[in-house]
C-alpha cells in the first residue's frame, strides 16, 4: 500500500500545481515540446492588420516548418486566370526563452521576429510588429494534421 502513496502524491502535484504558458492564449499543459508543436505544415486561416481581418485579400498561404531547422513558405493566388507562386526558405529558431520565432530566409542577414502569441499542436498565432509604421501584423495558422 504504501508503495502506491508516492506515486498518487505525485499525480496529484503535476494536476493541481499551476502550470504557465510563455504564450498569452497557449495551453497550460502539453506533452507537445514547443518544437514539436512548432514542426508542422501550416495553412494561413486569418490575417489581422491594427485588429482588421484581411484573410480575404490573401493569397493562399502555406508555411512548412521542418524539422531541421528549416522552412519554406508559399503563395498561391490565381491572377486573370493564371495561377501565379511565390516561394521563399530558410531557416527558424526560437529566441532564448522561446518566446519568438526568429526566421531567416535565404540570400539575408537579419531574421526577422514574430512574437508567438499561440502555440498549440493544430493551431499557431504569430504577431509582428512594424515600428517604422506603427503597424500590428497578426497571422493564424491551423493544420489538420
Amino acid at each position: 500500500m504504501k508503495f502506491l502513496i508516492l506515486p498518487l502524491i505525485a499525480l496529484s502535484l503535476i494536476f493541481l500545481t499551476p502550470s504557465c504558458s510563455k504564450y498569452p492564449n497557449g495551453s497550460k499543459f502539453t506533452l507537445l515540446t514547443k518544437s514539436n508543436r512548432m514542426v508542422n505544415d501550416w495553412k494561413l486561416t486569418s490575417y489581422m492588420i491594427n485588429g482588421n481581418e484581411f484573410i480575404e485579400s490573401q493569397p493562399e498561404i502555406s508555411l512548412v516548418i521542418e524539422k531541421d531547422g528549416t522552412y519554406s513558405w508559399t503563395a498561391t493566388q490565381t491572377v486573370l486566370g493564371q495561377i501565379q507562386s511565390e516561394f521563399e526558405h530558410g531557416t527558424w529558431s526560437f529566441n532564448d526563452d522561446k518566446t519568438s520565432l526568429m526566421i531567416l530566409t535565404d540570400g539575408e542577414e537579419i531574421p526577422v521576429g514574430y512574437t508567438i502569441i499561440e502555440l498549440r499542436s493544430k493551431k499557431m498565432m504569430l504577431q509582428y510588429y512594424d515600428k517604422v509604421t506603427n503597424i500590428t501584423y497578426v497571422s493564424t495558422y491551423e493544420t489538420d494534421k
